[in-house]
């Protein structure tokens, strides 16, 4: 996906591993929860994951959005960011370069599909190869490996290709991002050999003026899911489809927004208890609160998981939680304040409100005004609220509970500016805010807690030697 579009509306599983290799020079966190590596963030992530690093390929939120890259192995220090594939020259079909997939080439290395975006081009849009015998490169492109997706696909919108090794089609799947006239689709080519590819009837359409954006595919338990993001203003969240097979019938799944707008262009890397899902938390325009999101922001990883038959569920990753070691507060029924946001803090909790009662968090400014987190179970729908605007503010539904009992978990990351609501581990509320350092934080309940546990951590100081180096 690329940022002039964002306004107008990896795993990979293979048949051979090659080792991960790593750059030399390598950073912390800096304070931050969250990667912190590029100043203005990032453009769409496309993660690859292997003997335990995540390698998070990156559009830079700069320029044409060259590729670039940095690791990690606990989501707390990260190598130092290097350019993985350059933009093209004027005139060449990679002169914006678009998101797409890293995976291992049986035949030695790995191959990295991505979109070569030319405004003035036809097609506007391709696919295009580049090769390494590295994760870290050098990346050489392979302009023999260009194809458009003209005559079963759109030539204008034709992007974001994702490539898995697909056990039970035995072959090579791609999925991109197209359209077929009226419809969005999730468009389908098939290879023997990551050389050779054959387009197929798509693996999903609906009726739509605008596109189902960087999709990925993966199976975990018995069943199939396409993660996408939505670009319908009306939509526009990470969504999930989910079918029996790989090649489907794929339907909407339960609950199928994973988190709200703010959070975009979601994918995956990792397997069973490893799986992450990386997206993009959107900054805002002149980095505003009362401003509008805009294109590219801040890194965040969610758990994501299979919790039933065609149903997935995100929740708070391990990695994150273990970053918060020591206990700066109790919550309880006479302890409702979280305290000052000036530092990156975990608040946990568990709540028993009367079912259909609104309960959340309140972030008092001061002369700043007020901001809300809000849990409406008569609704079922999370919502952050800044100075209690609603107008375009993030939201998600979640399951309401017979017995009003739910269990929140909120990550606040003071210099980002950014935090994530994780509700019965089941859904994620990402928001912007960066005024949130500024705030002090209360739970609060219209009718009152009928039950009221947790506590706040924060970050301990870490010995010499211990934890959070980089790959």
């Amino acid at each position: 996906m690329l940022a002039s579009m964002f306004g107008a509306a990896l795993l990979a599983l293979t048949p051979a591993a090659v080792q991960v290799q790593t750059p030399a020079a390598q950073t912390g966190h800096g304070g931050a929860v969250y990667f912190a590596g590029e100043p203005e963030g990032i453009g769409d992530p496309n993660p690859y994951y292997e003997n335990g690093v995540y390698s998070i390929f990156y559009l830079k939120n700069e320029g044409r959005h060259p590729w670039w890259m940095s690791q990690t192995s606990d989501l707390a220090a990260w190598s130092k960011p290097i350019e993985a594939v350059k933009v093209g020259e004027q005139g060449s079909p990679d002169f914006w370069t678009g998101s797409g997939s890293v995976i291992a080439d049986p035949a030695g290395g790995y191959r990295l599909f991505y979109t070569g975006h030319d405004p003035k081009g036809v097609p506007t849009e391709v696919t295009m190869v580049a090769r390494a015998t590295s994760l870290t490169g050098p990346w050489i492109k392979d302009p023999q490996a260009t194809f458009a997706g003209k005559p079963t696909y759109d030539q204008r919108d034709f992007r974001d290709p994702f490539v898995i090794w697909n056990p039970q089609a035995k072959a090579y799947w791609m999925v991109l991002t197209s359209r077929q006239k009226f419809d969005a689709v999730i468009a389908l080519y098939t290879s023997p050999d990551l050389v050779k590819w054959t387009a197929a009837p798509p693996l999903y359409s609906e009726r739509s003026p605008l596109n189902l954006e960087v999709p990925d595919l993966f199976s975990e338990g018995d069943d199939w899911f396409i993660v996408f993001s939505d670009q319908r203003e009306e939509f526009r969240l990470v969504r999930y489809l989910t079918a029996p097979k790989s090649d489907g019938k794929y339907e909407y799944g339960r609950f199928n927004g994973l988190d709200g707008r703010a959070f975009y262009a979601g994918r995956t890397a990792g397997t069973g208890r490893e799986r992450l899902l990386f997206g993009w938390v959107a900054h805002k325009e002149l980095h505003k609160d009362s401003r509008d999101l805009v294109w590219g922001g801040d890194l965040v990883a969610h758990a994501v998981r299979r919790a039933g038959p065609g149903v997935l569920a995100v929740s708070l990753p391990d990695a994150v939680a273990g970053q918060f070691t020591s206990q700066r507060a109790i919550i309880s029924s006479t302890q409702e304040q979280i305290g000052p946001a000036n530092e990156a803090l975990l608040a946990r909790a568990n709540i028993t409100v009367k079912p259909g009662d609104r309960f959340g968090v309140s972030f008092d400014a001061g002369k700043g005004g007020k901001s809300i987190l809000e849990m409406d179970t008569a609704k079922g729908e999370a919502a952050f609220l800044y100075r209690g605007q609603g107008a375009n503010a993030p939201r998600v539904a979640f399951p309401r509970t017979a017995d009003g009992r739910y269990v929140i978990d909120l990550v606040i990351d003071a210099k980002l500016g950014l935090g994530v609501l994780y509700i019965n581990r089941f859904r994620a509320l990402s928001f912007r805010y960066y005024g949130v350092d500024k705030s002090n934080l209360t739970l609060f309940a219209d009718g009152g807690f009928s039950q009221l546990t947790g506590s706040v951590m924060v970050r301990g100081a870490r010995k010499q030697g211990e934890g959070g180096s980089p790959p």
